[in-house]
């Protein structure tokens, strides 16, 4: 019968641990048992800590996990466009904002004038009235 990959793993680990135990250095247990430095170091931590490698089920919450977080960095990016778009119309309409200021002081003093000018009128009319009705000159 052929081994499985997890059979394959088990007998790596237990050789590793069996090579620490015999003083071996890791470098020298990962070109004896054809592991990289970083998997024979973490089977010596984790038989040290008493720690059973990862499950299946914790493999599939990490990649659920790493999922989820990736999901969370593509809407916070989302998000962040969405910011600058807001921030862009903000500035927009605070120049609309500035133009409509400006259009409306402009038409105050129009307004402003035409008022001017009609109460010129109105008081030169009274003055000339005063004056060709003061001095009985009618027309």
């Amino acid at each position: 019968m052929s081994e499985t990959r997890s059979d394959r793993r088990k007998t790596k680990e237990q050789k590793v641990l069996e090579l620490c135990n015999q003083g071996y250095p890791y470098r020298k247990i990962a070109s004896l048992v054809h592991l990289s430095l970083r998997d024979v170091t973490m089977f010596v931590n984790l038989a040290s800590n008493k720690i059973k490698s990862p499950s299946v089920t914790s493999i599939h919450d990490e990649i659920i996990l790493e999922y989820r977080v990736n999901h969370l960095r593509s809407e916070l990016e989302d998000l962040k466009i969405e910011r600058d778009s807001l921030k862009n119309e903000v500035k927009e309409l605070r120049g609309q904002k500035y133009i409509i200021q400006i259009q409306l002081h402009a038409r105050e003093s129009e307004l402003n004038a035409v008022k001017r000018n009609l109460e010129y009128e109105k008081f030169s009319k009274e003055i000339l009235n005063g004056i060709f009705n003061g001095g009985q000159i009618t027309t």
